[in-house]
Parts: C-alpha cells; structure tokens; sequence
C-alpha cells in the first residue's frame, strides 16, 4: 500500500512537471504607439511601444532596417531614443520592436516606416558682432546659442573668404560669448567665422566677417597763420588707440614734391607746431602724416603757410564811401584817400582812412569845407604827412573849386586850399617837385565855350599859385595824371577832341618849368581814347594806361601805351574782352620785368558786373596774368600801386552788399595777384 501511493506521487509529480513545461508559449503582444506610420523624424527621436504577456515581459529591443541597435529597454513604459544624425536626409526606415518575455517567447511588432529629415536641425547661425584690437589683443564679440542642445562655439579663421578654415578658439560655456586672441596680424586680410555645434554633432557658420586694419584716421590741417616769423600750425587729433606718431612735412610745391620733414612726436595729444625764422613774403606747403602701429598710414589735407601780409577787406559803414586814391605809408600801411556821404555821391565829404599792413583799420577821418567834397589823388610828402587834390563847393558862386589839402599820418587836417573862379576846376592828380612845389593837373571849365580844358597849376607848398595853365581847344579836354620832371617841367597825360579824332584821343603834353608846352602828342584811333594814368619808366620814356574804343575786343578795353622822352609812340596793347574794361593806373615793377595795370572790368565777372582788376605784363606789355576781385554786383578800382614787398595794393569800392551801397574795397594781394 505504501510503494503504490509513493508510486502514484512520482507519476503525479512527473505529471505537473510536464504540463507547466508546455503551458507557456505566447510570445509578447507589441503596439508601437509613437511616431506615427511614415512621420517625419529629425534628430533624437523617442519611439515608443505597449509590450504585454500573459507572463512577464523579459526585454525590449529597438531594430532599424532589420539591425538590431543593441537599445534595449525592460521597463515600463518602454521606451527609445533613436539617433537620426548619421541617416541621410529624405531617407526611409523600417523600425520594429523585438520583445522576448520570461519563457523565451520572441515577437516583432509590425513594421514601423519613418522618414529621416534633418535639414532643419542644425542648431542657428551665429552671427560674429564686433572684433576690436589692441596692439596686443584681438577680442571677438558674437551672438548666443539659443539652442538648447548647445554643445560648443569654434571661432574660425581665414585668409580668404574660400580658403582652408582653421580653428582659432573653442568655447564650451554657452553664455560665453567672446573671445580674446593674441596671434593676429590686422595688416593681413583675415576672415572669422562663429561656428556653433550641437549635442547632436550638428554644426551651423554664421556669416564670416573681414578684418583688414584701416588706415589710420587722418588728421587735417587748420589754415596756417603767420605770425612774428612764425608759421603757427594746427591739426585735429587722433584719438585711436593703435596710434604711432605724427610728422609734418614741408615743401616749395603745392603738389608737395620733394617734401622735407620738419617734425615728428609720438604724442597722441600733440596737435601744433609753431615753426620758426619764416621770411617775409614766402609760400610754404605742408602735410601731416598720421601712422599707426601696423605701419599703416594717413596723409592730412596740404595746407599753404603763407607769409605775404593779404587781405581782401570791405570796409561796411552806412555812408556811400569811396576809394579813389591810395599811397602805402612808412609803416607799410596804406592811406586812402575819397569821398563819403549819407546821400549818395552828392552832399559828400572828403574821407581819410589808415589801414595798417594787414589791413585793419586804424583810423577813419571826414572832412567837409563845402556841401560837396571830393578827393580823387593822393600823395605823401617828404616829411611823412599827405597832400590830396580833389574838389569843393565855392562859397561865392556855389560851383566846383580845385580843392588842395594838406594832413597829418593820424588824418589831422593841416591846411586847405582852393582855386577857382565862376566855373567848375577840378583836381585830378598831384606830384611834388624837386624843389618842395606841386604840380597839380585837373579840368576847369572854360568860360567862353563852355568845355572843358586841361588845367594845370604850380603851387607853392604855402599854397600861393606859381604859375596856372590851361590846354585845349573848343572841345572837351581833361588832364588826369601829371608827373614832375627833374628840369622843373611836368608831362601831363588825359583826353583831348580838340585834338586828333573828334571822339576822342588820348594826349600827353610836356612843358618846361614855366607851363610852357615843349611838345604834345595824340594817340588812338577813329574812336575814343582816353588815359587815366602816366609814370616815368627805366628808359628815361614813359607808360600810360586809360582805355580805347577803337582797338581790342569789346566796347572799351584797357589801353596801354608806350612812348620815349620824346612823345614817339613805341608800342600799345589792348587788354579785355566782350565787355567795358578800363585801366585807371599804372607802373613799372621794382624788378624792371614789366608793368602792373589796375581798373576794372566786367568782361570776367561770372554775374556780368564790374569788378576790380589787375594785370601784369612783361617789358613789352605781352600780358602775363590778370585777376580779378568782386562779388555779385558792381565793384571798381580806381587806383592800384605795386607794395614794397613786390604786392599790389588795389583801392575802390564795392555795392556786392544786401543794399547795393558803396563801401570802400581794399585788396593786398602778392607778387602774383593772389590776395588769398
């Protein structure tokens, strides 16, 4: 009975033991829930599944393209990240989950069909801001990663924008968004690109920025001043922090050829030089070069120094003035002599003006014997003070009188005369004789027939009449310049129609020390001719400038004549163009090599009016060069001399004003007419 129950036990045991080795052959159910069936996928992407058994479940295993990845999961919920950066783009996969639970059963789950799209996962471009440098650190500033799977930055260099790029820097911080680099040579042309990299090995280059260092910021130049020697020269500064040094350089040329360097600093906050032992009446041209620590360098504007003492001055008042005749003085300053009135040209007195050599006012004197007075001539006596002829209202008949006055070099009236009788006498010009007379050349008119004649007069320095003259005929006569000779004669120069063409000719007679004419000529053509201005010349002959309808170009031009001791004719020259243009006076230069001629002109004017001219001719009156000077409206010369520095001085006025009244207009300009 005992063996068969023991029996029946090991049957029963065997039993059950065979049952529970064949009762468990379900494989795991698998449901992939995420991605969906043929999504788009990029990057990491998390795949996700619902595994079940009726047992338990052992592991999980992700497979793509029927390759098993090694990903494995075995705990709920099960899920996997697939790498989708080495796949290319528009790629297809299969995926499929392969799970196994505890009995050994396998199962695959359908198949999942992705599409790979990485095209849009690189991380954004980065932009490099600003690279600034030191002459020892370059520091490069560029945006910040927005990504949050940002691994790292690489700055990267080049020296071209398609040539090999190499990495210059590395930056793991992701809020670290600048860079210093020490190895770099802005003189070289550079590009640097920001490259960012992701978690995901992805990288992104924003746009390349070029480095080249600039030239240096030039300097410029102040306009020069001269002063007691002295050129005083200004310049902007430089405020860069590579900055080297500063030289200026001189040379004799306006284009700067040959330049000397005259001074050099390494001063950044150095911005003049005050350049020393400069003679008179020269030009220097000087240029500043900046250079920084690279080598490179900037050249400043040229600038001229300019020692000639110039100016181009009009002296406003409220009065109608007038320049008509002007002398330099001792000093190198100029007295002006002319006429001044509230009520235009009429009701006028006589003005006297000093100007120092650079032009300033120094003082301003009027003057009235009369209801109107005019000056027209100046000249300087001996013993520093002045003489002037012009004219004056008579205070018996109320017609013009010769009027003479005499004046001190601060403008203080020392005597005044007047010549004259019923008719208008008018003083046009004066010269002192050797022995202390004057010889004063005008026009009076003639009682009889009612024109007026040449009249010339000899005066004692007291003021007593030597001996008086008239020229002429039954015409109008005029004589408007007049010089002393050494015998005690004069020669008078002016306009006869008495004379040669009844239009008009020019006329120069000379006299003996008594008045009495030793000759006269005519001169000019089949219109009028007339002349303003007569001079001695190294000869022994003489020059005269006035103007000619006859020859030239326009409706009068300037006429300058040549004639020996004796009267002859040598040669003429016209100078204008399509316009009225006049000389007023002339002389021979200091050197010898020609004449200046100074009148007005509105042949060269832009606007067609008048202005102030001059001209300079070679020995035998060929022009050289001639300038002008003027504004909008109506600007004449009456009067011009050569300075003691080889300069002119030109004297008149000017209406180029908002009120089109006249003021007085003075300009100095150098040896080659340039007052600027």
């Amino acid at each position: 009975m005992h063996k068969t129950t023991s029996f029946s036990l090991i049957i029963l045991i065997l039993f059950l033991t065979a049952c529970s080795e064949e009762g468990d052959t379900s494989p795991p159910i698998i449901n992939i829930t995420e991605p969906a069936q043929n999504a788009l996928v990029s990057e990491v992407t998390t795949i996700k599944c619902n595994v079940t058994d009726n047992d338990s479940v052992h592991f999980v295993e992700l497979w793509v393209d029927s390759i098993a990845l090694g990903i494995i999961d075995s705990v709920v919920p099960y899920e996997f990240l697939w790498n989708t950066v080495p796949y290319q783009d528009s790629t297809e996969h299969v995926i499929m989950i392969v799970a196994e639970d505890m009995s050994g059963n396998i199962s695959y789950s359908k198949p999942l069909y992705l599409l790979v799209d990485n095209s849009l996962s690189a991380p954004r471009r980065l932009d490099i801001l600003s690279i600034d440098y030191t002459r020892s650190e370059m520091t490069i500033v560029f945006e910040k990663s927005r990504d949050e799977d940002f691994y790292k930055y690489s700055l990267l260099h080049s020296e071209s924008i398609n040539s090999e790029k190499t990495q210059k820097a590395e930056i793991l911080s992701l809020v670290d968004t600048s860079v210093q680099i020490s190895d770099f040579n802005p003189v070289d042309s550079s590009w640097y690109w920001v490259e960012v990299e992701d978690i995901h090995g992805y990288r992104s280059q924003g746009s390349g920025y070029f480095v080249i260092d600039d030239a240096p910021q030039a300097s410029t130049l102040s306009s020069i001043e001269f002063s007691d020697s002295l050129f005083i020269i200004n310049w902007t500064p430089n405020d860069e922090s590579d900055f080297q040094s500063y030289s200026l350089f001189e040379s004799n040329d306006p284009e700067m050829y040959s330049p000397i360097k005259i001074f050099e600093t390494d001063d950044i906050s150095t911005t003049n030089f005050f350049h020393n032992q400069i003679s008179n009446n020269q030009y220097r041209y000087y240029k500043l070069i900046v250079r920084d620590h690279w080598g490179l360098s900037a050249e400043s504007n040229v600038e001229t120094g300019c020692s000639w003492l110039l100016f181009n001055n009009v002296y406003q008042e409220a009065s109608y003035d007038f320049a008509r005749s002007l002398v330099q003085t001792s000093d190198d300053g100029y007295v002006i002599v002319g006429g001044t009135s509230f009520l235009g040209d009429q009701y006028s007195n006589i003005l006297l003006m000093k100007l120092d050599d650079k032009g300033e006012k120094q003082w301003s004197r009027d003057y009235t014997f009369s209801d109107t007075d005019n000056l027209n001539f100046v000249n300087q006596l001996s013993d520093g003070n002045f003489i002037a002829v012009g004219s004056t209202i008579s205070n018996t008949n109320s017609s013009k009188d010769l009027l003479l006055v005499q004046f001190d070099p601060l403008g203080n009236m020392i005597s005044q005369h007047s010549y004259g009788g019923n008719q208008d006498e008018v003083g046009q010009s004066v010269d002192i004789s050797d022995g202390g007379a004057y010889i004063i050349s005008g026009q009076k008119v003639d009682q009889n027939s009612g024109y007026n004649v040449c009249y010339v007069l000899k005066i004692q320095s007291s003021g007593e009449i030597i001996w008086s003259k008239t020229f002429g005929g039954s015409y109008n006569d005029y004589g408007y310049s007049v010089i002393s000779l050494n015998d005690g004669g004069c020669i008078v120069a002016g306009s006869t129609r008495s004379y040669g063409d009844v239009n008009g000719d020019a006329w120069v007679i000379r006299t003996d020390s008594d008045g009495t004419i030793l000759w006269e000529n005519t001169y000019g053509g089949s219109s009028s001719e007339s002349i303003r201005s007569i001079k001695k010349t190294n000869d022994g002959g003489y020059i005269l400038v006035g103007h000619t309808d006859s020859y030239g170009s326009g409706y009068d031009d300037a006429y300058l004549l040549k004639i020996s001791i004796q009267g002859e004719m040598q040669w003429y020259k016209t100078f204008g163009g399509q316009g009225t243009d006049n000389g007023r006076n002339v002389v021979e230069t200091s050197d010898g090599s020609g004449y200046l001629i100074f009148g007005y002109s509105d042949s060269y004017s832009i606007s067609g009016s008048y202005d102030l001219w001059v001209i300079k001719t070679d020995a035998l009156g060929n022009e050289e060069w001639h300038k002008t000077f003027g504004g909008v409206r109506d600007d004449k010369a009456f009067w011009g001399i050569q300075t003691a520095d080889g300069g002119c001085a030109i004297g008149g006025y000017s209406r180029s004003n908002n009120n089109n009244i006249p003021n007085i207009y003075i300009v100095k300009t150098d040896d080659q007419g340039s007052s600027k």
